[in-house]
């Protein structure tokens, strides 16, 4: 009896702080700052600056929708405590990780069963692709918790109605979030018309009205703004011609691939990778971690395992139709679906995995289990990310202000994508929070908006690139000093 106490007490603990390293390992040295961090980081700090009621956030994808402005907010409380460090936010998304394992542990197990909790909870809190998203922090980071609560709410709902207020809470939230929650609306409006003689008035009035509260900020700029914000994708579709918004068999047939090719990389990714490679960032991804068969299969079984067993078992059907709800969008999406519009579906592939392992005896999953969390800790312990990282870029940034001291300077970025300033974007912020705010930078002409008054018209006295996998001539004779940090190189150019 002791030592099932032990085993019942110790070895959840152990787990715990195993997780807990796996997350915080290197937590600010590996964080990826990049172009669309960038864009979430410089409005958030306008409202540190300036702090003034906002009515959206950041666009989403290329529909001429905008968000709402929830996690700007969030991000620039963030700013306010750190005074722009951003360490702070390499902490906090780790930390949302871990609140969501927990989370995915406690709905599982009050959903199905406690096996099905632990066993979700541990693939999900060791899969190496999911600690490497949580090395963000961007506007997709709260889409898998949204996504697991909105599951619990809907089970919940089942015997109790009043759960739908929060579903309707959740689902506004999601339009701060991501657009992607949006595909769960219809397996909702048929939860709601079943439930709706179940539903009382008040449940009825407290959802709607918490709801409302929630996209205010939506709602006070579209009426101030002849509702172009709402109907911004309907005339986006209405009037595109653009054959990368178009659907086409290709990229159906795509997607599709791509949905078994994540289920893979879920489950494991190569050693000695990073975050640049594995989410393509940049000029990176040519040695992205490509799908594993047998694992692509192991997946498909699963799958085919659970949509089986709905039939019979009417406490699967829900998480079924959210299943079917994200991977129908995705596979039917008109542009071309990146993998982070797959973080709802992954959260909920953890549960259909443990569902197909749960009949599985704790001493034929345990080694597996074992195994799994060893392979994705290697691959943690070995990754290659801290030359991208926030500290490299810190160093160089901090090398180049020594250089040029207080002197005005240019800020410009190469590499070997051919696009400006996107593939290589986040170095306006870190000169500007880290060292001092370049005179003109790249970055003006995508963010300048959120910085009007900072635009100066001094000319520069220092010309400096900031080169990723390219060499640019520089000698002394061109009066240019470069400066190394990871896997970057500052160009300095005395333009005096």
């Amino acid at each position: 009896m002791t030592v099932k106490r032990a085993k019942q007490t110790v070895l959840p603990i152990i787990i715990f702080a195993l997780l807990c390293v796996l997350r915080f390992w290197k937590a600010a040295d590996w964080f990826s700052f990049n172009f669309d961090e960038e864009y979430q980081a410089l409005i958030s700090w306008s409202q540190v600056k300036d702090f003034h009621p906002i009515w959206i956030g950041v666009s989403a994808s290329n529909f001429g929708f905008y968000l709402g402005p929830g996690f700007t907010y969030l991000n620039a409380l963030l700013f306010w405590i750190s005074k722009g460090d951003l360490s702070i936010l390499a902490y906090f998304s780790s930390l949302f990780g871990l609140i969501t394992t927990l989370s995915l542990y406690h709905v599982s197990s009050k959903i199905f069963s406690k096996k099905v909790g632990i066993v979700s909870s541990l693939i999900y809190g060791f899969s190496a692709l999911l600690i490497y998203f949580d090395h963000r922090f961007w506007n997709p980071t709260p889409i898998m918790f949204i996504t697991i609560w909105l599951l619990f709410s809907l089970y919940q709902a089942k015997n109790d109605s009043r759960w739908y207020i929060l579903t309707s809470i959740l689902m506004a939230t999601a339009l701060h979030v991501h657009l992607s929650l949006a595909v769960y609306w219809p397996l909702i409006l048929y939860l709601l018309i079943r439930s709706f003689r179940k539903i009382s008035i008040k449940t009825w009035f407290v959802a709607i009205v918490s709801y409302a509260l929630v996209v205010l900020p939506l709602i006070i700029f579209d009426i101030n703004h002849n509702f172009d914000n709402i109907l911004g994708p309907l005339k986006f579709l209405a009037g595109s011609n653009n054959s990368d918004s178009s659907f086409s068999f290709h990229k159906l047939f795509t997607h599709a691939r791509n949905i078994f090719s994540s289920t893979s990389r879920l489950i494991f990714l190569n050693f000695y990778t990073n975050i640049q490679e594995e989410h393509g960032l940049g000029a990176h991804g040519a040695f992205m971690t490509r799908p594993n068969t047998f694992l692509s299969l192991f997946s498909f079984i699963a799958f085919v395992s659970f949509f089986v067993r709905s039939k019979a078992n009417k406490n699967l059907r829900i998480l079924g139709g959210m299943i079917i709800s994200i991977v129908a969008f995705y596979v039917l999406y008109p542009q071309w679906g990146a993998e982070y519009y797959l973080l709802s579906f992954f959260i909920l592939f953890t549960i259909v995995l443990a569902l197909f392992l749960e009949h599985l005896s704790w001493k034929a999953l345990a080694p597996l289990l074992v195994v799994y969390a060893a392979i994705n800790s290697i691959t943690i312990f070995t990754t290659t990310q801290s030359p991208y990282g926030l500290v490299a870029r810190r160093d160089l940034v901090d090398q180049v202000m020594v250089k040029i001291e207080d002197r005005p300077f240019s800020l410009e970025t190469e590499g070997k994508d051919p696009r400006k300033y996107h593939p290589y974007g986040g170095w306006h912020y870190l000169f500007q929070t880290y060292g001092n705010r370049p005179t003109l930078s790249f970055a003006d002409e995508f963010f300048g908006w959120t910085y009007p008054d900072e635009i100066s018209t001094e000319k520069p006295l220092y010309r400096v690139i900031i080169a990723e996998q390219k060499n640019i001539p520089c000698t002394a004779d061109q009066n240019c000093k470069p400066v190394h940090s990871g896997a970057f190189t500052a160009y300095i150019f005395n333009l005096q």
